[in-house]
């Protein structure tokens, strides 16, 4: 398997960005008592719309929602709020460049803190930390921020900074949100990264331990954990730490690369052959994966297992010249 660096920095949950952004816009839609989509006047009736698109958005009816917004934007009613709910809809429906482009123009005529967070949020999606690092800046400069929101700001701050290799920068803001919320999983893996691309591995450590401290069920932390005790080379420690992981998350390649490494220098191979078996299950075929696994069943001499990935491997890849050679071991070894 290739191996595939850990984004510790990246902590960021769309969803979460998401809900605050739609409760922030829409709360105020609740206080209109009329229940008419016009007014006396002829003017829409906004607060009416922007409740009923509310209520569709809750019920996943991505498409009317999107139709009353567009309304709204159509008459030049609450702009700030239309754009807002576009470009939520445009973002449920993975529409990155059209999300980012309606929450820009929420933003010209209300620039609130979801609004601004989830749009850092899709620039972090799209490798863009420099344009997020300027949302979040100008996030900061709204009026009665909470705590919460400071505690986000800060974090998403170190988070690109670090993505960008200004490592003074992110500890700053790290250690600004850490003063709002020590008690966060997330930050402490997130300077617990940090500590790693300074090379201060045992601090490193000492933030990965408390993340799992906090949550025990956090995998990236516990992923941190290995990469720490395998820099420190406590093979032992980091094979366990690794195997935590996969048991939390599956999908962790990262984990299962050091997992796999652990395991051949160790020569202990039923766990990682669980864990691959398991792996295998519940992702996309992956050659290298298969390879790994086929080669961790040759060394648990099971020959006839090993085979039959090796078989599956070469229907995927005739040329891959690795399981060509574990498959003549393998056929020496049962002939």
């Amino acid at each position: 398997m290739r191996e595939k660096e850990i984004d510790f920095s990246q902590t960021f949950e769309n969803q979460q960005a998401l809900h605050a952004l739609v409760s922030e816009t829409f709360d105020a839609a609740d206080a209109s008592k009329s229940e008419q989509a016009y007014q006396s006047n002829g003017r829409l009736n906004s607060g009416v719309l922007i409740r009923n698109a509310k209520i569709l958005l809750a019920a996943g009816d991505i498409a009317l929602a999107k139709n009353i917004f567009r309304a709204l934007v159509e008459n030049g009613e609450t702009l700030g709020v239309a754009y807002s709910g576009l470009g939520s809809c445009y973002e449920l429906e993975g529409k990155v460049d059209l999300a980012i482009k309606a929450y820009r123009e929420a933003i010209i005529f209300e620039p609130t803190f979801g609004c601004l967070f989830a749009l850092a949020e899709l620039y972090i999606k799209k490798e863009e930390y420099t344009n997020a690092i300027g949302t979040f800046l100008r996030a900061q400069n709204l009026n009665r921020l909470s705590s919460v929101q400071l505690f986000e700001i800060h974090k998403g701050l170190g988070s690109c900074y670090m993505h960008l290799s200004q490592l003074n920068n992110a500890e700053a803001h790290y250690r600004k949100a850490y003063e709002i919320n020590p008690g966060s999983d997330h930050l402490h893996v997130n300077i617990g990264s940090l500590a790693m691309k300074k090379g201060d591995l045992s601090t490193a450590l000492l933030h990965f331990k408390e993340s799992v401290r906090i949550q025990p069920r956090n995998a990236s932390a516990l992923t941190g954990i290995g990469l720490a005790h395998t820099g420190l080379g406590n093979k032992e420690a980091a094979h366990e730490a690794f195997a935590q992981a996969l048991r939390i998350d599956i999908h962790d390649v990262t984990a299962l690369y050091h997992l796999v490494k652990c395991a051949y220098e160790l020569k202990r191979f039923d766990t990682v052959c669980d864990l691959l078996q398991k792996y295998i299950q519940h992702n996309a075929v992956n050659a290298n994966i298969l390879y790994s696994y086929a080669g961790i069943l040759y060394h648990r001499e099971m020959h006839k297992e090993a085979l039959e990935e090796c078989e599956k491997l070469l229907a995927l890849k005739p040329e891959h010249e690795g399981a060509k050679k574990l498959k003549e071991l393998i056929l020496k070894k049962i002939t």
